[in-house]
């Protein structure tokens, strides 16, 4: 009676082991991702950033807004060092993005937010670009 019972854990249990054994190879040799480069983490932590900016000049909170202006702008100065090895147009595009998030700023400083935003959405563009360029 237990016979029976003990004989089908045991033919499980080997099934089992063998499933593991089978696929632990497969799971080992899957290359995991690739980590992004830090180029890539900081055009991203400034995408981020800019991105707060927009929404807090969208609800006319200019304060919070030149806040995530200013972190932007210290993601987009630690890119330029970062993103070196990069083609000529990440660079191009980091110079571009400071450029039209350093206007964002002065536009909040002096409470235009509708201007301000106006300059978020061009730093999110050529913060795209970079992106789409870099490696």
């Amino acid at each position: 009676m237990f016979r029976p019972r003990i004989t089908a854990a045991a033919v499980t249990a080997v099934m089992a082991a063998g499933t593991v054994v089978g696929i632990a190879p497969v799971v080992l040799a899957t290359p995991a991702a690739a980590a992004a480069s830090p180029c890539v983490n900081d055009l991203t932590t400034a995408q981020t950033s800019n991105n707060a900016a927009i929404a807090a000049d969208q609800a006319n909170d200019t304060r919070t807004a030149r806040t995530q202006n200013l972190s932007t702008a210290v993601s987009l100065v630690a890119a330029l060092g970062d993103c070196l090895t990069q083609p000529q147009v990440v660079g191009a595009n980091i110079l571009t993005a400071s450029a039209t998030n350093a206007t964002a700023v002065v536009y909040n400083l002096l409470g235009a937010s509708s201007s301000a935003l106006s300059s978020e959405q061009a730093t999110a563009s050529a913060i795209t670009h970079a992106l789409a360029n870099a490696t």
